[in-house]
């Protein structure tokens, strides 16, 4: 009697995501759209506090100061905020798909914190970009640099959190300079195009104030860490 042919080995499981990236670019999408609308319907959630108050035009130097002090503050918590839910909501899209194709909870469960830490401290140095830019508040080049700076750490915490699921060195690696790449280019492209499309609007500011120019931001920022991060990092065929 011949002995029963032993059992093929378990498919070894190869690096990369399983993600793709149409349906990643969609997710982010609609991860910006929500971000969008919240700011919409809820900006500002915090105010200057009136003793901060300017009453009139001849103030002292040093209530503008303290004023400015007090509002870049502000401006800092704003956008922590808003750009670390955009990290936890996007991480949590792309989390939660690759992980159903996986069948385990580790994406969205390292993903999404670290999405949303990284959009946090890229708030904060864009902020401080803005704060430091002084009389070249609004021109081209520093605007590029304070955007590259807000949107690098948000896809470097998405992408890293996503790479860390697959339990793979490089391909945490390769996920996470995907991430950082996406962010400088859509910073990049975000400062190039709202200064062609929309000349007249401010960009005085990391949080664009009107509405049109917050979608184009928003978007962008989603759009190209949703795109990125798949096409670089997919798994070998």
């Amino acid at each position: 009697m011949s002995a029963a042919p032993p059992n093929p080995p378990p498919p070894t499981s190869k690096p990369g995501l399983a993600l793709r990236p149409l349906e990643c670019l969609i997710l982010a999408l609609v991860a910006g759209a929500i971000v969008w609308g919240g700011i919409h319907f809820a900006h500002p959630l915090f105010h200057v506090p009136k003793e901060f108050d300017i009453p009139n035009i001849g103030a002292p130097p040093e209530r503008h100061a303290a004023h400015r002090r007090e509002k870049n503050k502000l401006d800092r918590w704003h956008a922590a905020i808003y750009l670390g839910g955009l990290g936890l909501l996007i991480a949590a899209a792309l989390g939660l798909r690759e992980g159903h194709r996986r069948r385990s909870w580790l994406p969205p469960l390292f993903a999404m914190p670290l999405g949303a830490i990284g959009g946090a401290i890229g708030g904060i140095l864009g902020c401080l970009v803005y704060e430091r830019l002084g009389p070249n508040v609004g021109e081209l080049g520093p605007t590029i640099t304070a955007q590259m700076l807000a949107a690098a750490p948000l896809g470097l915490g998405v992408g890293l959190g996503l790479g860390l699921a697959t339990k793979s060195v490089g391909a945490a690696m390769k996920t996470a300079l995907a991430g950082v790449a996406a962010g400088a280019l859509a910073g990049i492209i975000y400062s190039i195009a709202v200064s062609l499309l929309f000349p007249e609007a401010s960009t005085d500011a990391l949080l664009p104030a009107e509405a049109s120019t917050r979608l184009l931001w928003l978007g962008m920022f989603a759009g190209m860490i949703g795109l990125v991060i798949p096409l670089a990092a997919q798994r070998s065929k």
